[in-house]
């Protein structure tokens, strides 16, 4: 059996989208430029490094986000929608 060339990154970091050319790996659709997304850190063993982005709303576990890398380069209004997920998510639950 071959070994997966791909290890996952235990810290995801937290952004907003720069283009519209951003497909979620969760939902396969696209994340539109200036959304919120959620990015999956690979690295490969010739030093290869892969992100796989996720809308904000497909984060399946939300309530580490405020602690992401990137979270801090959020502005107050996208740091709001981040909060307001993070407490439906726990309504939810």
């Amino acid at each position: 059996m071959t070994q997966n060339p791909w290890t996952l990154n235990t810290l995801p970091v937290i952004g907003t989208a720069t283009t519209d050319g951003c497909l979620c790996q969760a939902c396969k659709e696209n994340i539109s430029q200036g959304d919120i997304r959620v990015g999956l850190i690979f690295h490969h063993l010739n030093g290869y490094i892969a992100l796989d982005w996720h809308h904000l709303t497909c984060c399946e576990n939300p309530w580490h986000l405020p602690t992401l890398e990137g979270f801090d380069l959020l502005n107050d209004k996208e740091k709001t929608q981040v909060h307001a997920f993070i407490k439906q998510s726990k309504v939810g639950a």
